[in-house]
């Protein structure tokens, strides 16, 4: 498989951000990982919720004359303000910040860098549909992401196709990091499959959804989740 043109890929230092530079490396693509973290996966390191024209400057350097292939907007921030206006105004902007406004800031600064009909894989969740307690600001923010991307269907209908991925639990440091492993295996055994989702398998997905189908995806959500929406919505 050969692709000159670069992917683009938000918070790629863990989770499914990190696993996808690695599978699109591995299928001999080229990547840009971008992250407020550095790592192994991360090219530019970037504050996404308060992205400048010096980090744009940066990607373009980092395109070598080439083009963006795709964008996959993995990055996310998931957080509860403490309860003074200074925190919830900070919090609440960092949340919307991250997981909404940065893909349309990356859309519409990098899109003279856009190949020929480009392709944006923006990663929401299941809160975007149904959500649980303390979940507000995030549950908010990835619901944004469908207005967002209903409106630059209309607008770049010629230009790109854009879609939502809305995954359900994914066995990632975020998910470990806020649940116990007896929470993670209660959550397992509520599901009709038995098994959360596994980073390299949205991974491939991802890739074959951007190289095999784009052109029929422009506008679409799809819900990739192994029943958590059947038990977030009954309870």
């Amino acid at each position: 498989m050969t692709n000159k043109n670069y992917f683009l890929i938000t918070g790629s230092s863990s989770g499914l951000g990190e696993n996808l530079v690695k599978v699109l490396n591995e299928k001999g693509l080229k990547t840009i990982g971008i992250d407020i973290d550095e790592g192994k996966n991360t090219d530019i390191v970037v504050d996404l919720a308060s992205i400048s024209m010096d980090d744009i400057e940066k990607i373009k350097v980092n395109l070598e004359n080439s083009k963006i292939d795709s964008i996959i907007h993995c990055a996310a921030v998931q957080k509860n303000p403490q309860k003074n206006l200074s925190n919830i105004s900070k919090t609440f902007d960092e949340v919307f910040s991250v997981n909404t406004k940065s893909i349309y800031v990356l859309i519409e600064m990098l899109e003279s860098e856009f190949s020929e009909f480009s392709s944006i894989c923006v990663v929401s969740s299941v809160h975007a549909i149904a959500t649980t307690v303390n979940n507000t600001l995030y549950a908010s923010s990835k619901s944004a992401l469908r207005g967002l991307i209903q409106g630059l269907t209309l607008e770049k209908q010629d230009k790109m196709s854009i879609f939502e991925l809305i995954l359900g639990a994914m066995d990632s440091p975020k998910l470990l990091n806020s649940v116990n492993e007896k929470e993670v295996n209660d959550l397992k055994n509520q599901l009709p499959s038995k098994k959360i989702l596994q980073p390299e398998e949205v991974s491939n997905l991802i890739i074959d959804l951007l190289i095999k189908h784009r052109s029929i995806l422009h506008g679409s959500s799809i819900v990739i989740d192994n029943g958590v929406l059947s038990q977030l919505s009954t309870n």
